[in-house]
């Protein structure tokens, strides 16, 4: 059973990285827009030489992606810590099994299986 589940974690794992690189990618290369999640309007300030007018589009635009890439690699960081976990258990398994056939049989017939823990 903790075999089922170490792998779907892993599973879940890859699939939330690919998902995080593809939308970084299609985003970075203009395949798709970036969800507005900040908006400003254009600015005006009054200086000694006159009004000023400032347009903060490109200044939101910067924001909105780098808000992007750091959703994105919080997803990867979350991706790898799952897989991370389903390894743990992989290897957790694998060493309670190879005990167990110690156990039951002679140490010395099962050199290898130790030297691969």
């Amino acid at each position: 059973m903790h075999k089922i589940t170490a792998y779907l974690l892993i599973v879940i794992g890859l699939a939330l990285m690919c998902f995080a690189f593809t939308g970084m990618y299609q985003t970075f290369v203009n395949k798709k827009p970036v969800a507005q999640i900040i908006a400003a309007q254009p600015l005006s300030v009054n200086t000694q030489n006159g009004r000023i007018e400032l347009d903060g589009a490109s200044i939101v635009q910067t924001l909105n992606i780098s808000l992007f890439a750091f959703f994105m690699m919080f997803l990867v960081f979350l991706g790898s810590h799952i897989i991370g976990i389903g390894n743990n258990m992989l290897k957790t398994e694998r060493i309670c099994q190879t005990l167990e056939k110690l156990r039951k049989e002679d140490v010395t017939s099962h050199e290898k299986d130790i030297k691969k823990l």
